[in-house]
């Protein structure tokens, strides 16, 4: 399968992503996902981390990406991040098999919700599926 997310159309304009994990290897998957499209990946470890972030540069991010299994604070995370940013477009990724977390996941504001184990171009389609539906590029 090839994704179909593609660079910003303007050499000026850059995506800038919001990656909330402590999971090393899904760093990974992302940075592969998002290799060579013009994104600039700004990762949190902590959920105060994240929320320094969004305050600060929430009408310039043009995504979210959240890694969490069915604890609280992910959930909070998102909920919180939602209420401030009612516009920003976030992808979840739940533990295999997690339909608890998905389904909070939605309930607190996430546009896709996609279960480990995943892979570089399944992000990347669904990052290019939530650009589709509301196109925000920000400005390097």
């Amino acid at each position: 399968m090839k994704s179909r997310l593609a660079p910003p159309p303007h050499p000026r304009l850059a995506r800038l992503v919001l990656l909330y994990t402590r999971d090393e290897d899904f760093k990974t998957v992302v940075r592969q996902a998002l290799w060579d499209t013009g994104t600039v990946l700004l990762i949190a470890q902590t959920a105060e981390e994240a929320l320094q972030i969004v305050c600060r540069r929430k009408r310039e991010l043009d995504v979210a990406i959240m890694a969490f299994n069915e604890d609280c604070r992910g959930i909070t995370l998102l909920g919180a991040i939602h209420g401030c940013c009612k516009q920003l477009p976030t992808v979840v990724v739940v533990d295999k098999d997690s339909e608890q977390a998905r389904a909070l996941a939605y309930a607190n504001g996430a546009r896709f919700c996609l279960s480990k184990p995943v892979s570089p171009v399944q992000l990347a389609n669904a990052i290019a599926d939530l650009e589709l539906a509301a196109p925000q590029l920000a400005v390097a």
